[in-house]
């Protein structure tokens, strides 16, 4: 089943490629023009568009094809050949072959190389041998049971119903209450009905939370009426209408008129509070749900609507109360599920060897509930260990379908997608578990296997590729994870490969491969891959993805090193390819001139090797739409002629740091959408870069002294906007010029200057004056701006989406923009030799309520910080470092409330106190609950630590705490670190005076888990006592008094003492 379905979903994509083409007019002029036959390609376009309306029907059936399999295949030929002509017309028209036709003679044709003329000649042979095939699978379709009229397939999945099926639910308690406050306030909303949405992926456990809140003992206190009822995807309104209003009027109602239906219903609620539970909603139509609920305002205020549902579309027209996104369970509480199901009413401590692999199956269900519950009944009161490891070694997927629901459930997200999303997902099993997805790097890689059809509505491709991602996001089958990446659940990646056998393949150890028909080919990089590991892609007949992974893409400490026998035969063998990425392969340091034979290559990565120079003949690859050279440390030039690569839409050279200048024909380059140039050293942008009017993304612009563009040319650029660093800008005609006030999508912008740009302050101010942004901004950084003050419109409170401010080398300033004006500002830093002239902040402090990071660092003059710091319940992190001259902070009523991280360094005249040590009270420490890290160091620090130890000053709730440089400290007092009963990591660094750590008071630290000592030459033994039990990682670093007691790990030397100890390194020694 699932080769059909992958078969038919890349079918239906490549229908779509082909007859796009067909229809294009490069295609209709190429055919004139060499004199090849049009009526023959129209006839292969209206036999493609017969066969994918048979494969929608083809589709729902979901049964095994064998052959829509080996159509396939023939359509893969067909994919390649009029890829080939479309290549074809691309070198036409570069190399000016293509003539109008009038002027096309025979005389130019026989000028032709004779290679090309036979390419022609038989191209007309091709496409009728291809169509006659096709047209024989037409013939077939009713022998297979195919028909051009589609009805979409029902699921016959039973019913949910309200009553309790599960005694024991485990890791809700948490989700249930935050609920259940929502489901019995009156007030919940500002409508009389509110409607609860629970959200998450199949499986997850939505509908046993409805049923927990829906079952729960209040509930018939608080409301007079209740009703359950399964929606599923077959939505109907008069079902689900009608098995309301029976429930609510306990009668068979035998009426099927929906207007009668709902006027019914409306009476029956008119003034009662009730609650409704709509399970498995999946319509994603507003005006649908709108008809649905308007008998519901009839009810009384407090009334609850709970909906369950995949789609976060669907939760967001409906909800008025905040969505509650439903996550996985962890996977003790999913192992506490599974052993309740499988060992019945026996305890599992009894069987200590199934417990152990039972643990191991629970991680296998990745916080799935249902998958827990599935196994845990396939293994029921089979207490054979035997059993247990097959379970544990066999696939879910490979589970028989009639002893488990988890496939049917998962299943139903994949069958209800549009086609159109149903390949871009299967498309995503090439990526291992656990792999972190970036948008973009998705976006790109479906553009180019022809995933993405051309928009009607004129987006780019590329618009339509996110909003293909935002679908399948909305729909649970990729989750967040962290900011800007996601991952797919381990059990949708499973299924995901198990829709994609035989078409896509992901080679993650050594096991054999079947590859005759695999096109999209994902493998796990390794240190060293060698030609052995790819043998088997002889037998891979038209592979289109050469894609290498890893979990720890970033791992830049690691070196990869490929066999130059796997790219040559790459080059040689698979012209079909479409993604090659060779990137952190070291030993790549050229490509081999057979590139130019990949004709149909769209995405090429060489981020990360050590190529110098690209090859003359990449400039052949028309169709190349993505080009990605990040880190490539050694590339120092491009080829001549990249105007030719005319589809050509991302250029990323992101840390390239040999690469002083671009090509002179870049700007010729008119489909680039995006340039990424960070991190080069290039000292001037090419002249005219006012003609690329479909960038989008450009990531810095350095203007020349006196050649390249001016920065003037940027207000041509309409689309411009995502992040952009400028540099060097010193005209203030040009600065207006560049419009930035109407570049309404950028949101980060950079602006720095050189020492010797900075020099005239109103110039300056002027410059940065005309550089007003659009107020969309959401993050702002100034390096080494010259003006003694900022412009107005910097700290404008019309800028109220500004999260991010970075003030850098601001040498001349004697005051801040006010900042308080800005309200959505969450992260202030002002460092790296700051503001020297900076003596205050503006009187009242900081007003911003969202601040949540705050850094000052080399402010020489600054004397104290905001005032009313603790007014700044959002704030987080607060850093102070290199302020000579601080002289007081927070004593106007301590710091702020809600501090997480406190950092102090070298601000060596504050002091303990200016005239008692009591003065310490006023920063408010014990009170700061919240406060779990410090780092205390530097100049002026031995004193602050020593008066916060000694008076207890510090919260019991700390749990890390790092002294560096207290070149005065002797020891630590006992009874201040004997107070901090939550530390969990102690680390002292280059503490020259430090000649011993209390003991006893160490031994009350019992959550102490990890001791870091360094550069303390002085300190020439641990505690006699010994160090707490809970210690498991203990670090002596460069500490030579402790190095030598410790060095032969013996009694003599004191090692028993801490030999209890997990983990000890000493120097770069590890005991384990």
């Amino acid at each position: 089943m699932a080769g059909a379905l992958i078969g038919e979903a890349f079918i239906s994509a490549s229908i779509q490629v082909i007859c796009y083409r067909i229809a294009s007019p490069k295609f209709v002029d190429l055919f004139r023009h060499k004199k090849l036959d049009q009526p023959l390609l129209m006839k292969l376009k209206r036999t493609l568009l017969t066969l994918n309306a048979v494969l929608d029907d083809a589709e729902e059936k979901q049964t095994e094809k064998p052959a829509v399999r080996e159509w396939l295949d023939d359509l893969k030929h067909a994919v390649d050949l009029l890829d080939e002509i479309n290549y074809e017309s691309l070198r036409c028209k570069l190399e000016g072959e293509a003539q109008t036709a009038d002027k096309f003679t025979n005389k130019v044709w026989n000028f032709l190389p004779t290679s090309r003329n036979k390419f022609y000649q038989s191209m007309n042979v091709k496409i009728q041998e291809l169509l006659r095939k096709l047209e024989d699978f037409v013939q077939l379709k009713g022998a297979l049971g195919l028909t051009e009229v589609v009805g979409r397939k029902v699921s016959q999945r039973t019913p949910t119903t309200s009553l309790v099926h599960e005694p024991f639910v485990y890791g809700r308690d948490e989700v249930k209450e935050n609920l259940s406050k929502v489901l019995f306030s009156d007030d919940a909303s500002k409508e009389d009905v509110s409607v609860i949405t629970i959200v998450g992926m199949g499986g997850v456990g939505k509908t046993t939370l409805a049923r927990m809140l829906y079952n729960d003992d209040k509930v018939k206190g608080h409301f007079t009426l209740k009703a359950w009822a399964c929606v599923s995807e077959d939505y109907d309104a008069i079902r689900v209408t009608k098995t309301l209003l029976e429930s609510v009027t306990s009668k068979t109602c035998n009426t099927t008129d929906l207007n009668l239906l709902q006027v019914e219903l409306r009476e029956q609620l008119r003034g009662e509070k009730f609650v409704f539970v709509l399970d498995d909603l999946w319509n994603e139509k507003y005006t649908d749900w709108n008809c649905l609920q308007t008998p519901f305002t009839s009810g009384a205020r407090g009334s609850k609507v709970i909906v369950t549902t995949r789609n976060k579309n669907v939760a967001s027209f409906m909800q008025n109360v905040p969505t509650q996104p439903l996550e996985p369970l962890s996977h003790e509480h999913c192992w506490l599920l599974l052993a309740k199901h499988a060992f019945r009413n026996v305890s599992c401590s009894a069987y200590p060897s199934l417990e152990e692999i039972g643990k191991k199956i629970a991680r296998k269900c990745n916080g799935l509930p249902l998958a827990a519950q599935t196994l845990g009944g396939l293994l029921r009161s089979r207490l054979d260990s035997e059993v247990w490891n097959r379970v544990l070694n066999n696939s879910i997927w490979e589970l028989p379908s009639e002893k488990s629901d988890i496939l049917p459930a998962l299943g139903l997200s994949y069958h209800y997608l549009p086609a159109k999303l149903k390949r871009c997902f299967i498309y995503c099993s090439i990526f291992p578990k656990d792999y972190e997805l970036k948008v973009e790097d998705v976006v790109f890689l479906w553009m180019a296997e022809g995933l993405i059809p051309q928009a009607e509505n004129g987006d780019n491709m590329e618009e339509v590729a996110k909003e293909y991602f935002d679908e399948l996001l909305s729909r649970s089958l990729f989750q967040t994870s962290g900011k800007s990446s996601f991952v797919m659940h381990d059990l949708i990646n499973d299924l995901a490969v198990f829709m994609s056998k035989g078409f896509c393949s992901r080679w993650e150890g050594r096991e054999s491969h079947e590859v005759e028909r695999v096109r999209h080919l994902s493998y796990a990089r390794e240190e060293y891959d060698v030609s052995l590991k790819f043998e088997a892609l002889k037998g891979a007949k038209c592979l289109r993805t050469f894609l290498p992974t890893s979990l720890n893409p970033y791992n830049s400490y690691k070196n990869y090193y490929l066999s130059k026998k796997v790219v040559q035969d790459l080059l040689s063998s698979h012209r079909c390819l479409r993604v090659l990425s060779l990137s952190s392969y070291r030993n790549v340091t050229q490509l081999p001139d057979s590139i130019k034979n990949i004709i149909h290559l769209r995405y090429l990565d060489l981020s990360g090797t050590a190529i110098e120079r690209l090859p003359g003949v990449l400039c052949s690859l028309y169709n190349l739409q993505t080009l990605r050279l990040s880190s490539c440390y050694s590339l120092v030039e491009f080829p001549a002629d990249m105007r030719k690569l005319i589809n050509l839409q991302s250029l990323m050279l992101e840390d390239c740091i040999s690469l002083t200048k671009l090509p002179v024909d870049i700007t010729e380059l008119i489909s680039l959408y995006h340039l990424d140039v960070s991190g080069t050293k290039i000292t001037e942008m090419p002249s005219q870069m006012s003609r690329l009017k479909s960038l989008r993304t450009l990531t810095a612009f350095v203007v020349g002294k006196s050649t390249g563009s001016t920065i003037g040319e940027l207000g041509e650029l309409p689309h411009l906007g995502g992040k952009l660093k400028l540099q060097n800008v010193v005209d203030a005609k040009d600065a207006g010029q560049a419009n930035l006030k109407n570049k309404k999508d950028m949101k980060e912008l950079e602006f720095e200057w050189g020492n010797e740009d900075s020099n005239d302050s109103a110039k300056v101010r002027d410059v940065l004056d005309k550089l007003q942004p659009c107020m969309n901004l959401e993050k702002l950084t100034v390096k080494r701006y010259g003006g003694t003050s900022f412009p107005n419109w910097l700290g404008d409170s019309a800028f109220n989406k500004i999260k991010v401010m970075r003030l850098e080398g601001c040498h001349y300033c004697f005051e801040l923009p006010p900042l308080g004006q800005l309200p959505a500002l969450k992260e202030l830093f002002i460092y790296i030799l700051g503001c020297p002239n900076l003596v205050c902040f503006p009187q009242g402090g900081l007003p911003t309520p969202n601040l949540t990071q705050l850094e000052f660092s080399r402010c020489e003059k600054l004397k104290s910080l905001p005032e009313r710091i603790h007014t700044l319940t959002a704030l987080e992190r607060l850093w102070i470092r290199n302020l000579q001259n601080l002289e007081s902070i927070a004593e106007d009523g301590g710091l702020a409330p809600n501090l997480q991280h406190f950092r102090i360094e070298n601000c060596e005249r504050l002091r303990a106190s200016s005239s008692s040590v009591g003065d310490h009270c006023n920063w408010g420490f014990q009170a700061l609950v919240s406060l779990k890290y410090l780092n205390i160091g530097g100049r002026g620090s031995d004193e602050i630590l020593e008066t916060l130890l000694k008076q207890q000053l510090l919260p019991t709730t700390l749990r890390s705490l790092w002294i560096e440089e207290l070149s005065t400290l002797k020891s630590l007092d006992g009874k201040g670190l004997a107070h901090l009963t939550s530390l969990q990591e102690l680390f002292i660094s280059r503490c020259d005076s430090l000649e011993y750590l209390p003991g006893e008071a160490l031994q009350h630290l019992t959550s102490l888990q990890r001791l870091e000592i360094r550069c303390c030459d002085n300190l020439q033994f641990l505690p006699e006592e010994g160090l707490p039990p809970s210690l498991s990682y203990l670090k002596i670093f460069r500490c030579s008094g402790l190095e030598k007691r410790y060095q032969n790990k013996t009694g003599q030397d004191h090692w028993d003492s801490i030999s209890h100890i997990p983990c000890i390194w000493i120097n770069d020694e590890v005991v384990i």
